[in-house]
């Protein structure tokens, strides 16, 4: 009997050896699989934060090359367009299909000019910009073709209000301010990269009161800016920083309190009602009033002669 016992005793004792190496190789095989998941997950975490990171960095060489690559070519084409428009605003030209086929063939030059070059800088804000530009080229393209049968025989005012009733204008406009809105995020960034201080984003929500204006660094400003010719769909032949000098030197001047205006806005639309506005007004005051601003050396921020 006792014979039994012990081996029975045995058999038992093994039996539960084996069942407790078991579940001891299972604990750690579970703690491997486990340590391994945590570091998969921890790097793919690591390596998504750093290409956010990376999309979010601009260098200057980045907006230098899209100014010289995209906008330049985008912005030769739009001044044409634009100084079409005045002209026939002004009545000292008269609607003409020749012009109409003019423009349409330079903005189908330019968007091979900017498709020519391949876009190198990171993050997805220039890239998005180059694409709004095409699309922008694309359909003045289409709007000019459309244009011309309204153009024979119209008189000026008969024919701006046909032309910027069409779909294609009105998408090509949207379009051309989306990029500059990107464009100007992007210096926006930059600048904040050189200098912390200065907010990485900004947009224009609600009223922005003078004294929020007046606090707020020139490359916030000229973002609030592009938000605001965006959102009005005005394509204009100036640049936000000459639309925010102007804005500014109202504030200093004193007028803007004589006139009782408040906000930001309120002193837009004094300004671009009595067109007070000029491209390269910027110019005539940076060293004034922006001496200590972060911009990056881009052309549309130096004078001419730079």
């Amino acid at each position: 009997m006792d014979k039994h016992l012990n081996r029975y005793q045995m058999l038992f004792t093994l039996g539960f050896i084996f069942m407790l190496a078991l579940a001891v190789g299972a604990f750690f095989a579970g703690v491997e699989v486990g340590s391994s998941r945590t570091e998969s997950r921890y790097e793919a975490k690591s390596l998504r934060a750093a290409a956010a990171k990376t999309a979010a960095a601009y260098t200057q060489q980045d907006l230098v090359s899209f100014y010289h690559t995209v906008f330049s070519p985008y912005r030769e084409f739009q001044s044409e367009w634009l100084k079409m428009e005045s002209r026939l605003e002004a009545r000292s030209s008269t609607p003409s299909v020749g012009q109409l086929e003019q423009l349409g063939e330079l903005a189908s030059k330019k968007r091979k000019e900017i498709e020519a070059v391949s876009l190198e800088a990171r993050g997805s804000l220039l890239t998005e910009a180059r694409a709004d530009y095409l699309h922008s080229l694309d359909r003045f393209a289409e709007a000019a073709a459309r244009q011309k049968s309204a153009a024979v025989g119209s008189s000026p005012d008969r024919f701006l209000s046909a032309l910027r009733a069409d779909k294609d204008y009105k998408q090509a406009a949207a379009e051309s301010l989306s990029g500059q809105n990107r464009y100007y995020s992007a210096m926006l960034a930059w600048a904040s990269s050189a200098r912390p201080a200065i907010p990485k984003q900004a947009e224009l929500t609600g009223t922005v009161s003078l004294a929020k204006w007046s606090s707020s660094p020139l490359a916030v400003k000229n973002k609030l800016v592009a938000d605001l010719l965006s959102k009005r769909g005005q394509m204009r032949d100036y640049f936000p920083q000459d639309l925010a000098g102007a804005v500014d030197q109202l504030i200093e001047s004193g007028e803007a309190a004589k006139l009782g205006l408040t906000s930001f806005q309120d002193a837009v639309e004094l300004l671009s009602g009595t067109g007070a506005v000029r491209s390269g007004d910027f110019w005539q005051i940076k060293s004034r009033l922006y001496s200590s601003e972060m911009l990056p050396q881009l052309p549309f921020f130096l004078p001419p002669e730079s």
